[in-house]
C-alpha cells in the first residue's frame, strides 16, 4: 500500500515538472519567433540611412560645388592613414553619368594631429609605402590625384579622369568641419603633381 502511495507521488510530481518545463519552452520559442519588433526597428534604420544619404548627395550637389553625383557607394577599404588619431572619417565612392570618383575625407581635433598624419602619410605613401617630400613634383598615382589640406582636414580625392580642382576647393570650403585650406595638390592624369597655396581664393603655385 504504501508502495501505491509512494509511486503515485512520484508520477504526479514527475507530471508538473514536464509540464512546467514544456511550458517554460514554448513561452521562449514564442519570444525568439516574433517577427514584429525586427521589422519595424529595421524600418527605422533604412529611413535613417537614406536621410543621411540624401543629405549627403545635396552638399556634394550644392551650388559652386555641383559635382553631379547621382549615388554614393561606401567604400570599406583600410588606409594607413587612418591609423592616426583623427575626429571622423569619411570614406565614398561619387558616381555619376560619367565617372566614379573615390573621396576620403578626414577630420582631426587640431593642427597638431592634422599635420602629425599629414607626414606620416606622406612619408609611406600608397601601398609601396613609398617617401614623397613636401614639394616635391611627381606622379603620386597614373590617374587624376588631389590633396587638399587645411588646418583641420585632409581631403584625398582619385578618378580615372581628370577633375574641375575648383569645384572640389568649394566642397571643402563648405564643408561641415571647414577651417582655412594650407596646401592644395594637383596632378592630372600621367602628369607630375603641383602644389599650391590657396590665399585670398586663388591657387598660387609652389614652385
Amino acid at each position: 500500500m504504501i508502495y501505491r502511495i509512494a509511486n503515485f507521488i512520484y508520477c504526479f510530481i514527475l507530471t508538473l515538472l514536464v509540464f512546467s518545463c514544456s511550458n517554460k519552452s514554448d513561452k521562449t520559442i514564442i519570444d525568439l519567433n516574433n517577427d514584429d519588433k525586427p521589422k519595424e526597428k529595421n524600418k527605422q534604420i533604412n529611413i535613417k540611412l537614406d536621410d543621411s544619404l540624401n543629405i549627403k548627395l545635396e552638399i556634394y550637389n550644392q551650388d559652386s560645388v555641383n559635382l553631379n553625383v547621382t549615388k554614393l557607394e561606401s567604400d570599406t577599404n583600410r588606409y594607413f592613414i587612418e591609423r592616426f588619431p583623427n575626429r571622423e572619417i569619411t570614406k565614398q565612392f561619387l558616381v555619376s553619368k560619367e565617372l566614379r570618383v573615390q573621396h576620403l575625407e578626414i577630420n582631426y581635433k587640431d593642427s597638431f594631429d592634422r599635420k602629425n598624419a599629414f607626414f606620416n602619410f606622406l612619408d609611406c605613401f600608397d601601398k609601396t609605402c613609398r617617401s614623397i617630400k613636401v614639394f616635391d613634383k611627381v606622379k603620386f598615382k597614373k590617374a587624376f590625384f588631389m590633396l587638399v589640406v587645411t588646418e583641420k582636414s585632409i581631403h584625398i580625392i582619385e578618378s580615372e579622369k581628370n577633375l574641375d580642382a575648383t569645384k572640389w576647393i568649394n566642397f571643402v570650403r563648405f564643408s561641415k568641419f571647414n577651417s582655412p585650406i594650407e596646401l592644395v595638390v594637383i596632378q592630372k592624369k600621367q602628369q607630375k603633381a603641383k602644389w599650391f597655396s590657396y590665399k585670398n581664393f586663388e591657387l598660387i603655385e609652389i614652385l
